[in-house]
């Protein structure tokens, strides 16, 4: 039997109790029992209570203790924590379900289960993942928060004729960034009267302030004055009477009402939400007004609730609800009617469906974000008579949920495989007859396997005891090698070409998924890790290279690691060598399927633009080369990814001319030793050096003690470099160039190429080569890795803002790499390879975390959040439309296929049909200290068709030119449109010359 669970009965399409299918509603109303503990600030909540009840039992027992939810006390807890749940103290202390300590919870298998027992992958799902989706709550633990025994309040309406748009649009500017002890939210109502004629609208700035008035004037008149805050306007009161007070009960009303689950006011109604990242321009604000004016508008408003204070502190991923920094405020749309006429009802919700149509350009985008305790079933829905796909659901869970999207599906699947707790828009199951038929399709691929001869000693299965050991022998990254980690159900350890072909053969036959294994070092581990059942092909036994000196070139196998590869090019010649990465243990199918680039990288460009032949199995297991495969697949597997176009089983690589002795040098520099400066100066040269010279930079923390055994805590910049050269050539061009450095003599050490390899690889002085044979790398850890390209030197203040997140605790073993583009990759087309990042590049950056516990909830709560923080905080200063990426550093944040079902062209694009890219040729003139203007890091706005660009001046460094003379510009923009030739580019704001 089909059941729906009722606690307040709010929700917005009345999923609690309505369905197009037979169904039971289960009302929790009897189970309402509170136990509020003061001495530890906690609260037991029975789920069928109302945040009234809640407000009302906490203050019972105390005047300083309060809860973070909703205004309408006859909200039910148990839908409002599932959804996040949100109120006036949201920017002191974030969300209600921020503050959810515990629960209890009946599964889909009628256990009854406690945050322990449920584990934190669901207890993380229920605290914002939406009701009726994963279990049935009984009752939440919250934990109680301080409020002072007097808070103020004030509500200040104004009109239009009282310059409530420009107030409006100053609030959008403010309200974030008051401070947390201050919400002031804004309700637009349209007033109206017996006088037909008379349409006004008005704007009530609602606010609560947890502090007193003498406290909140000063804060007032400092940010936000135009709004004309008076002391006679302002109310102290007690925090439940607070909650009295937005709830619209008169003054002096006893906390009793609170008590009461009967609404003060029923009406039909139709509700959607948005999120805000810029502020609205007046112009668009005007637009809002006048479908206000419109009829179906009577009973029309419109909520603008500002983020900022807590809400930006708290990571997106730390539960469901993603809506954190970077949102000014959030919208709730909503119109209210009285007949119950279904032309009546129409009307209304098409009025409301256009104004969220003309509110697009306004709010967020990609995806256009939604709350889902504000549900609206115009952004998509389950089918709610049969089974739902992913990519259906992810149509209106994305906007809900953004990336957290894809954890929901996996915890669902994983908690409620049958899809029992459903209703027309929670999270689905992927549990299906499809991923049954996967699983059992290893058995006829192990018995293909071995009807065609293949040894059976390089088959190994989860029965087999090598098979963990063989699993484990290439995992470098110890975050896919925990219990929870899912297996292949078969690994094949291929001896010859003809092995593999039988692989994909009896793979394609019967069906089973295949991933390709070499030196495992996909960042995500994808190359042996999946949802779905699938057999892994490891090439760890196809490891032949053979160099040919004389037309300087190789043939390397594609389970060779690159330190083979370099290894064996030293046994044959000391002046020739190959550009590839500084980890030697890396496979060369990896590596070279990416790009692949190394220290020789501004020399000879990447390891993919010196490939000239390839010998690849296809998907209908053809065994091709260059000749046969054709030049657009061999183009696709220079630089297109690994495991995408078929299995490369060598590659012929162009050996490079490298001098008998090269010279390398490291030297350190701490914040102390003016580290800022030097990074910040190496943006401009690094990139502008002669090709012969590479410079990295490694950034690390550095902890130590000072001489009085105090701990200490600094940043460490470590300038790691070869020249293709001698040291006498080297030490001119340095002082020339990057003098600052103070680069000496003795810093440097000139040898051999190979010993440069080992150098950077981190193995000590004077080596033998022979430990570029070993495949086991010098240290595994936990880590998570993402990437970045600048085209603009970052400003100092940028960089000392990396610097204070490299300070929390989480980012212990944190590290940022910099590698110089400019010399060849200049050169090179971004269109030579699938490889795009070429000229205009000044670097690239490479963010790592690594951490040793093995405790999922650290990693997710703690590190990954804390890259994805740093990650936020870079966005400013990189590229942007798109925000480019290395795929070698592969990093599934940024988005993912349907491993279980299709993948549409447009998901894997993670992009909008309609953006245009245009192209606006700008004219300034210098100014009268000879700054060259550039263009501002701000995103160029687009409201209504007409564009505004932002300019500014650089102060780094001067252009050539004097006063007055001119310096043409190219500015790049995305926007939305069907037809560029539309747009009206009459409103550019400059403030000098323009074309």
């Amino acid at each position: 039997m089909h059941v729906r669970v009722r606690g307040g009965g709010h929700d917005y399409e009345g999923l609690s109790y309505v369905s197009e299918v037979p169904f039971v509603v289960v009302d929790l109303i009897n189970l309402r029992k509170i136990n509020v503990n003061v001495n530890d600030k906690s609260a037991w909540v029975e789920a069928g209570s109302t945040i009234g009840e809640l407000y009302y039992r906490i203050s019972e027992k105390s005047k300083t203790l309060g809860f973070p939810a909703g205004v309408c006390p006859t909200v039910g807890v148990g839908g409002h924590f599932s959804g996040g749940g949100y109120g006036v103290m949201l920017r002191k202390y974030g969300l209600s379900a921020d503050n959810i300590v515990d629960a209890r919870l009946i599964d889909a298998n009628g256990r009854i289960l406690d945050r322990n027992s449920m584990g934190e992958d669901l207890f993380w799902a229920i605290r914002g993942g939406g009701g009726n989706t994963f279990g049935l709550v009984l009752a939440w633990k919250v934990k109680l928060v301080d409020v002072p025994e007097k808070v103020t309040v004030f509500t200040l309406t104004k009109t239009l004729e009282q310059n409530a748009t420009k107030l409006i649009h100053k609030w959008q500017y403010v309200a974030p960034r008051f401070p947390e002890d201050l919400f002031i939210r804004i309700l637009v109502n349209r007033l109206n009267s017996s006088d037909p004629g008379d349409k006004r609208i008005e704007a009530s700035f609602n606010s609560i302030f947890f502090g007193g008035i003498d406290r909140l004037l000063p804060i007032m008149q400092e940010s936000f004055p135009e709004l004309g805050l008076r002391k006679e306007d302002c109310i102290e009161m007690s925090w439940i009477e607070s909650i009295m007070y937005f709830a619209g009960f008169p003054r002096g009303a006893s906390p009793n009402v609170l008590l009461s689950r009967v609404q003060l006011s029923r009406r039909p109604f139709k509700a959607k939400s948005d999120y805000v990242y810029q502020p609205i321009p007046e112009g668009g604000l005007e637009g809002i007004w006048r479908l206000f004016f419109e009829d179906e508008a009577q009973a029309a408003q419109v909520i603008l609730s500002p983020y900022g204070g807590r809400m930006d502190e708290i990571s997106s991923s730390a539960i469901p609800f993603p809506h954190r920094a970077g949102n000014l405020y959030k919208i709730q749309h909503i119109v209210y009617w009285e007949e119950q006429k279904e032309e009546v009802t129409e009307r209304h919700i098409s009025w409301i469906r256009r104004l969220y149509s003309y509110m697009t350009p306004f709010v967020s985008k990609f995806p256009r974000a939604a709350y889902i305790n504000y549900r609206d079933l115009d952004i998509g829905m389950n089918n709610i008579k049969g089974h739902t796909s992913y990519v259906q659901a992810k149509v209106w869970g994305s906007k809900y949920f953004k990336n957290n999207f894809d954890r929901l599906v996996h915890v669902k699947t994983k908690v409620d495989p049958s899809n029992f707790f459903r209703n027309e828009q929670s999270i689905p199951s992927l549990t299906s007859r499809n991923n049954k038929a996967l699983a059992d399709n290893h058995e006829d691929f192990i018995q293909c396997l071995s009807h065609s001869n293949q040894t059976s000693s390089n088959i190994y299965t989860p029965n087999n005891s090598s098979f963990s050991s063989v699993l484990q022998k290439s995992i470098q990254n110890l975050r896919f090698n925990t219990t929870k980690t899912p297996k292949p159900l078969v690994i094949v350890t291929p001896v010859s070409e003809f092995e593999v072909q039988l692989v994909i053969l009896c793979a394609k036959k019967t069906g089973m998924h295949v991933r390709v294994r070499g030196g495992g070092h996909d960042y995500e581990g994808l190359s042996y890790v999946s949802e779905v059942p699938l057999a892994v092909v490891d090439l760890i036994n196809l490891r032949k290279i053979n160099v040919n000196v004389n037309d300087k070139s190789a043939w390397v196998e594609a389970g060779s690691t690159i330190g083979e590869l370099y290894y064996r090019i030293s046994e044959k010649s000391k002046t020739l060598g190959f550009p590839a990465g500084v980890c030697p243990t890396v496979g060369v199918g990896g590596h070279f399927s990416g790009g692949g680039y190394g220290t020789l990288l501004r020399k000879y460009g990447l390891s993919a633009d010196n490939i000239v032949d390839a010998r690849l199995i296809d998907a209908n297991g053809r065994i091709l080369d260059r000749n046969s495969m054709g030049e657009d697949l061999f183009w696709a597997i220079r630089g297109g990814g690994g495991n995408t176009f078929g299995l490369v089983l060598a590659w012929k690589v162009k050996l490079v001319d490298v001098p008998e002795k090269v010279t390398v040098f490291t030297l350190n520099k701490t914040l102390e030793q003016n580290a800022t400066k030097l990074i910040h100066k190496w943006q401009y040269v690094a990139p502008r050096f002669p090709e012969d010279l590479f410079i990295r930079i490694l950034v690390n923390r550095l902890n130590s003690s000072d001489q009085g055994g105090n701990n200490k805590q600094t940043l460490v910049a470590s300038f790691n470099s070869i020249f293709l050269g001698g040291i006498d050539q080297l030490l001119p061009i340095m002082q020339e160039n990057f003098a600052e450095l103070g680069l000496r003599r003795e810093d440097c050490i000139e040898m051999s190429w190979i010993e440069s390899i080992m150098y950077f690889a981190g193995f000590p002085g004077g080596a033998s080569p022979n430990v570029l044979l070993s495949r086991v790398q010098l240290l595994t850890r936990n880590f998570k890795a993402k990437s970045d390209y600048v085209y603009q030197p970052i400003p100092e203040g940028g960089l000392e803002g990396i610097w204070r997140l490299f300070f929390e605790d989480e980012s212990q073993a944190a590290q940022v790499i910099l590698s110089p583009y400019g010399g060849r990759m200049d050169e090179i087309s971004s269109s030579s390879i699938p490889f795009p990042h070429r000229v205009g590049n000044l670097y690239k950056i490479q963010y790592l975390l690594y951490w040793d516990e093995q405790a999922e909830e650290v990693a997710d709560r703690r590190h990954i959040s804390w890259i994805r923080k740093l990650y936020s905080y870079m966005t400013p200063f990189v590229s942007m439309f798109p925000r480019a990426a290395y795929i070698n550093y592969r990093d599934l944040d940024i988005g993912v296929n349907n491993i279980k079902g299709h993948t549409s062209y447009a998901q894997a694009k993670i992009s909008n049909p309609k953006r245009r890219e245009v192209h606006l040729g700008l004219v300034l003139k210098v100014d009268s200290q000879g700054h060259k203007p550039i263009m501002g890091r701000s995103q160029l706005i687009c409201t209504g068709g007409s564009l505004m660009v932002t300019v500014q001046y650089s102060n780094d460094y001067k252009d050539d030119k004097n006063e007055g003379e001119y310096v043409d510009l190219m500015c790049k923009l995305e926007i939305e449109t069907d037809n560029i030739a539309e747009l009206d580019l009459s409103s550019f704001a400059f403030p000098l010359e323009r074309r």
